[in-house]
């Protein structure tokens, strides 16, 4: 006896997969899933039903595809303690900055400029001796 596979015979049929194996499981056959054999038989008599119902098309729907989660992305792995404070013993320490009070405004803060530096004038190195 040649053995098909339930998906092989949902795609002659026009079912979708799902449709094809709760058909078996409901004739008795025991399917687990679409990639479960059935006897040519068998086969026959699914097809003799699925007729008789109504459940055959001329073209087999598209199954949507279940949503598979992201993997979650792991933590770096953490450092000894004792390197994170000597790292930050070594570090020079940022300036405090002071945040006004809400009765007083805020000072402006001074924008950097940029000057060219000024010309000097050509002084010799050596004063004369007198």
């Amino acid at each position: 006896m040649a053995k098909i596979r339930v998906y092989e015979l949902a795609k002659e049929l026009g079912m979708t997969n799902k449709e094809c194996v709760d058909l078996c499981q409901t004739m008795g056959y025991g399917v687990k899933n679409h990639s479960s054999s059935l006897d040519s038989a068998y086969a026959d008599q699914v097809r003799r039903r699925a007729e008789r119902e109504g459940l055959t098309r001329p073209e087999q729907p598209v199954e949507e595809k279940p949503v598979k989660k992201a993997a979650a992305k792991k933590a770096p792995a953490k450092k000894p303690a004792a390197k994170k404070d000597e790292a930050a013993a070594d570090a020079p320490a940022e300036p405090v900055v002071e945040t006004a009070t809400a009765g007083e405004p805020a000072p402006a803060a001074e924008a950097p400029t940029t000057e060219p530096p000024a010309p000097q004038a050509d002084v010799p190195a050596t004063a004369p001796e007198a």
